[in-house]
C-alpha cells in the first residue's frame, strides 16, 4: 500500500516521512517512471499491479560473471531505476573484519557444567585459543570461521572475552547466517579443509545481495544473463563472453519414450545421466545458492537451482530408476489423482492441471513443482532431466489453485524464454558432467517444437521524436535496440528476441528507446499547439486541483489497492466478489474508499504518528440492477490529536468540527472552483466499523462522488480592479425564532436590498454573531439575534451617510415585510 502527498516542495511528488510511507520505499523518479509508462503502454502497468512481485535477489559478485561494471552500485541502482525496474534494498553480506578469521579445530570436550556446550580447542595458525560451543556440526580438523575478541558481526554484534558456565571463551565460532551469508543456517560453517589460515574475508570476500521488484512484462530480467544485458545496455557494463557449452551424445539407442498429451506443454526435451554421484556442492556453487536466499541441498539440486538463475530456464531432475516403465507423458490429470509433492504435501489434482507422469502415475505438476517419489536423493546414481517450456496460463491457473508459488512458476507464468531450452539443459549436462561424475546415456529424447517469435516490428524514426518529444540520432535507436537483442531485418525492420515477448508494436520499441536514453533528457512537456480541453483534460485538472487543496491543509494523500477482502466489505450491500481471486487476502472490489484508508490510518497509529489526516482520490465499484457501477470518489478520514503550535495552547483530540472544517471548504470554496455537493457521509465512523481496523481513538470520515463535479461547466473568472472609492459599513441585527434559518435571513436581506435602489451598491452581507438570552431578559427566550454587517460601495462616487441611513431604512421594511422579523439596536 503506497501513501504519498502531492505538490509539497517538489513539483510533482514528495514523499511522506515515515511511518506513512507504509515501509513501501517507493522513490520518486520510479513514480514519475510510471506515469510515463503509464502514457506508454496503460496495458502493461494494468497487468502489473493485478500480478504479484516478489523482490528477486541478485549477488553483485555473480552478476559480475557476466557484466564488467563500468560505475558505482548506487550509480547503477538509480539507472535502473530510471529504466522501469525498482530496487527493493540493498543489503551487504558477509564480514570485511580482520578479527574475523579462519581456524581449525584441534580437540573439543563436553563442557563440565553444561551438557549442550562443548569446550573446544581451536588454532589460527599462530596461537590456540579456547572457545565455548553449542554446535554440534563439526569434528577435529575442520576449518571454521572464527570471530576473535573486538570483532563486529552484522547487527553489531561485539565478540569478546567471556564466561560461559564458569568456562572462558576466547571469541567465538560462527555459523553463516551469523557472518550475514545466509538468512538461515543450522550449526557452523564448515570451510574446505584446505581454506588457508587468516582473515575469513579472503576466503569469502563479502558481496553485494540486491533486491529487485520485476513487473510481470519482463521475465527476462529473472536471470543473471538477462539482468546483465539489461545493464549492459542501460551503459552500466560491458557484457562478458560467454562461452557455447557444446555437447557430444552417445549415439546409443535407448527404449525410454516422451509423449506430449497437452498443447499446454508444446515442447519437451528428456536426457538421461548415470553414474551420478549425489553429494555436498563445491563451496562456490553453495555460496551461489546461498546467494539467492536458498539453502543449499546436493549437487544435483543445486545444479539445476543455479541453471534457472543464470539462464532463466527451469529444470527438473528425478530420480530415473524410480519413473516406471520408461516412459514420460505430458498429460492432464486424471480423476481422483493425486501428488506427493516436493514440500511435504500431497495435493488432488484437477483436470486442468498437467502433469509430468511415468506410466503409472503423475510425478510432478508441470512447471511448478516436482514430486516427493521421484526426488533425487543421496541414494540416486541415475537422473532424467527434464528442460521444457510450459503455456504460461496454465501454469498459472495450476499454481493459484493449489496455492503453490516456486521459482519455477515464477518464471513459466510470465514466459520463460523458450530458446534457452536446450542452452539451459546443455550446461547443466555440463555441470552435471563435471561436478557428479555423470554419464549421458544416449541422445537426449525431444518432444513437440518451441513456439513460434513475434513477428518483425516496423520502426519509424520520425515517429520516434514525436512520442519522445526530442530527436534521437538513428545510430543511437540502432545500437540500443542491438544492445537488448534485437535484430534489424530490413529497412526500419526490426526482430524481437525469443526472450522479450512483450515487444509487439511500435509503441513498444519507442518506449525502450526512451527508457535507454533516460527520461532526464526527455523535455518535461511536449508542445503540440493550442487544442481545446478535452473531457479527460478537464477531470485531470480538477483532481489536480483538489489534490493540492487538501495539501495545502495538512493532508495527506493514499494510493490503496481496488482489492479487498471479505471481513470488510462483504457484508456490504452491492459489494463484487472476484471469480478467481489471486489469493485469500484480495477476494472483493472496494464498495468505497472509508475501509482502505481506516486500514492506513491504524498502520500509521501503530507506528507513532499520532495525527492522522487523509484522503485518497480513487474508484470504487458496486453491483446495481445486474450491472457493475464504477464510481470515481473523495474520502477524508481524520483521526489522533491536534499538536498544540504553541505553549499556551494544550494537545487536543480530533473532533467533528475538525473534519467539517475542511468538508466545509471544499464544498464552498468558489475561488477553488471546488464546490462539491454530492456528499455521500459525514460524521463519525461506526465503533463496529473502526473495531475491524483495531481503532480505538474517535475517527471521522467523509465521502463524495466526484463523477459530475469533474465535468461540470464552469464559470470563467473575470478580473475585478480595485476599489477606487471607500467602502461604508452599517450593521443589522435581526430579531427571529429560533427555528429559523440563518440563509433565510440573508436571503431576505439581499432580495430587500435588490427591490431598493441600495442594490447596486450592497457588495457583501456577512453574519459576525448570534444572540441567544435563555432568561429572555433582552430578547424573547424563544427568539435568537442575528447580526450582519452590510457593506456598501459604489464605483464611480463616494457615498454619502445620508443617502446610506436612507438605503437601510428602506431594507429595514423590506426584510421586516419578509420575515416579520423585529430589529435588536445596540
Amino acid at each position: 500500500m503506497l501513501c504519498f502527498s502531492r505538490f509539497g516542495s517538489s513539483p510533482l511528488l514528495r514523499p511522506l516521512p515515515t511511518p506513512l510511507q507504509q515501509g513501501i520505499g517507493k522513490k520518486n523518479n520510479f513514480l514519475l517512471w510510471c506515469t510515463f509508462a503509464l502514457f506508454l503502454r496503460g496495458l502493461s502497468f494494468a497487468v502489473a499491479a493485478a500480478s504479484i512481485l516478489i523482490p528477486m535477489k541478485f549477488s553483485l559478485r555473480w552478476l559480475e560473471d557476466h557484466l564488467t561494471l563500468n560505475g558505482s552500485v548506487e550509480a547503477f541502482i538509480e539507472r535502473l531505476t530510471y529504466s522501469g525496474s525498482e530496487v527493493e534494498g540493498v543489503e551487504r553480506r558477509g564480514v570485511d573484519d580482520p578479527n574475523v578469521v579462519v581456524a581449525e579445530v584441534v580437540s573439543y570436550v563436553p563442557h563440565p557444567n553444561a551438557d549442550r556446550l562443548r569446550l573446544c580447542q581451536v588454532t589460527t595458525g599462530t596461537e590456540t585459543r579456547q572457545i565455548v560451543c553449542g554446535a554440534k556440526n563439526f569434528e577435529v580438523g575442520d576449518r571454521v570461521p572464527l570471530a576473535l575478541p573486538g570483532a563486529k558481526l552484522p547487527g553489531g554484534f561485539a565478540i569478546k572475552e567471556s564466561k560461559l558456565r564458569g568456562e572462558l571463551s576466547q571469541g567465538m565460532m560462527c555459523s553463516a547466517k551469523e557472518l550475514g551469508l545466509a538468512e538461515d543456517a543450522e550449526g557452523l560453517l564448515l570451510l574446505p579443509k584446505a581454506t588457508p589460515f587468516g582473515p575469513l574475508s579472503q576466503a569469502i570476500p563479502t558481496d553485494t545481495i540486491i533486491d529487485l521488484e520485476i513487473t510481470p512484462n519482463r521475465p527476462d530480467l529473472l536471470s543473471y544473463s538477462g539482468l546483465a544485458r539489461e545493464l549492459a545496455a542501460l551503459g552500466c557494463g560491458t557484457l562478458k563472453p560467454v562461452a557455447e557449452v557444446k555437447m557430444s551424445w552417445a549415439a546409443t539407442p535407448t527404449d525410454w519414450k516422451v509423449a506430449l498429451a497437452s498443447e499446454a506443454c508444446p515442447y519437451y526435451t528428456l536426457t538421461l545421466l548415470e553414474n551420478v554421484k549425489v553429494g555436498p556442492s563445491p563451496q562456490w556453487l553453495q555460496d551461489k545458492i546461498a546467494a539467492t536466499g536458498h539453502k543449499p541441498v546436493n549437487n544435483v539440486v543445486d545444479i539445476t537451482n543455479y541453471i534457472l538463475w543464470e539462464t532463466g530456464a527451469p529444470l527438473h531432475a528425478f530420480d530415473a530408476a524410480k519413473l516406471a516403465g520408461k516412459r514420460i507423458e505430458v498429460r492432464t490429470a486424471r480423476p481422483g489423482e493425486k501428488l506427493s509433492a516436493l514440500d511435504g504435501k500431497t495435493y488432488d489434482l484437477a483436470a486442468t492441471d498437467l502433469v509430468i507422469a511415468d506410466a503409472e502415475r503423475p510425478q510432478a505438476l508441470a512447471g511448478v513443482i516436482g514430486g516427493l517419489d521421484s526426488a533425487v536423493t543421496g541414494t540416486t546414481v541415475s537422473i532424467a532431466l527434464e528442460a521444457a517450456w510450459f503455456v504460461p496460463a496454465n501454469v498459472r491457473q495450476s499454481g493459484r489453485r493449489l496455492g503453490l508459488l516456486t521459482d519455477a512458476s515464477y518464471r513459466f507464468e510470465r514466459r520463460a524464454d523458450p530458446q534457452a531450452v536446450l542452452t539451459a539443459r546443455n550446461r547443466a549436462v555440463a555441470l552435471l558432467q563435471e561436478l557428479t561424475g555423470a554419464v549421458p546415456v544416449a541422445t537426449p529424447l525431444l518432444a513437440g517444437k518451441p513456439p513460434a517469435g513475434r513477428a518483425p516490428i516496423a520502426l519509424r524514426i520520425e515517429r520516434v521524436a514525436k512520442v519522445a518529444g526530442v530527436a534521437i540520432p538513428r545510430e543511437e535507436i540502432e545500437k540500443g535496440l542491438e544492445a537488448l537483442g534485437l535484430e534489424s531485418t530490413g529497412e526500419n525492420l526490426w526482430q524481437p528476441p525469443s526472450f522479450r515477448h512483450d515487444l509487439e508494436l511500435e509503441i513498444d520499441l519507442i518506449e525502450e528507446i526512451v527508457r535507454l536514453r533516460g527520461l532526464a533528457d526527455l523535455p518535461g512537456t511536449i508542445s503540440l499547439g493550442w487544442v481545446p480541453e478535452s473531457g479527460a483534460d478537464r477531470t485531470h485538472r480538477r483532481l489536480v486541483q483538489l489534490r493540492r487543496a487538501l495539501a495545502a491543509r495538512g493532508w495527506q494523500e493514499c494510493l490503496t489497492d481496488a482489492l479487498s477482502e471479505e471481513a470488510i466489505v462483504g457484508a456490504e450491500r452491492g459489494v463484487l466478489k472476484i471469480a478467481n481471486p489471486i489469493n485469500a487476502q484480495f477476494t472483493h472490489l472496494r464498495p468505497g474508499l472509508r475501509d482502505c484508508l481506516l486500514a492506513v490510518a491504524a498502520r500509521n497509529l501503530a507506528r507513532g504518528n499520532t495525527t492522522v489526516r487523509l484522503f485518497e482520490v480513487g474508484k470504487v465499484y458496486r453491483e446495481e440492477k445486474g450491472n457493475v457501477v464504477e464510481e470515481l470518489r473523495l474520502a477524508l478520514v481524520e483521526l489522533g490529536t491536534i499538536d498544540a503550535f504553541d505553549w499556551t495552547a494544550r494537545e487536543r483530540n480530533v473532533d467533528f468540527y475538525d473534519l467539517k472544517g475542511t468538508t466545509d471548504f471544499i464544498e464552498e470554496n468558489s475561488g477553488l472552483g471546488l464546490g462539491l455537493v454530492a456528499r455521500l457521509a459525514r460524521g463519525p465512523v461506526d465503533p463496529a466499523v473502526a473495531k475491524k481496523h483495531d481503532l480505538k481513538a474517535k475517527t471521522f470520515h467523509a465521502e463524495y462522488y466526484l463523477g459530475e463535479w469533474v465535468q461540470r461547466d464552469e464559470t470563467p473568472k473575470v478580473f475585478t480592479g480595485l476599489p477606487q472609492f471607500p467602502a461604508v459599513r452599517r450593521d443589522l441585527a435581526v430579531v427571529v425564532p429560533r427555528a429559523t434559518a440563518q440563509e433565510a435571513v440573508r436571503h431576505a436581506i439581499v432580495n430587500g436590498a435588490a427591490a431598493t435602489a441600495a442594490g447596486p451598491a450592497l457588495e457583501r452581507v456577512d453574519l459576525f454573531d448570534v444572540f441567544e438570552d435563555a432568561k429572555g431578559e433582552k430578547i424573547a427566550a424563544d427568539k435568537k439575534s442575528l447580526a450582519y454587517a452590510l457593506t456598501y460601495r459604489l464605483k464611480d462616487r463616494t457615498l454619502t451617510d445620508n443617502e446610506v441611513n436612507g438605503w437601510q431604512q428602506a431594507l429595514r421594511e423590506k426584510v421586516k415585510a419578509a420575515l416579520g422579523c423585529e430589529f435588536r439596536e445596540s
